[in-house]
């Protein structure tokens, strides 16, 4: 799975959610911060999260959660744990 790959499906993940919180779909962008500019909570960001992993088969320990903070963010972090899957 290449880089836009994995990005397009962050961002799929992150507009259904978005749908759900009733968030302005605008706001949704590569560098905006999950938090401050969309206005995630907390309990949708274990969301994202939990289905990354799930979508991408890794596993993603805890300690990196806050620095997921954004769509390029958690395609970094997938792409790092894909890359010592293999």
């Amino acid at each position: 799975m290449n880089k836009e790959e994995i990005k397009s499906a962050i961002r799929e993940l992150i507009t259904d959610i978005a749908e759900d919180m009733d968030i302005d779909e605008s706001s949704i962008t590569d560098e905006a911060s999950f938090i401050e500019d969309m206005g995630l909570d907390s309990m949708a960001l274990l969301e994202v999260l939990a289905t990354m992993e799930k979508k991408f088969g890794v596993s993603i320990p805890e300690s990196e959660f806050p620095n997921i903070t954004s769509i390029n963010k958690c395609v970094a972090t997938v792409e790092k744990y894909l890359a010592q899957k293999s």
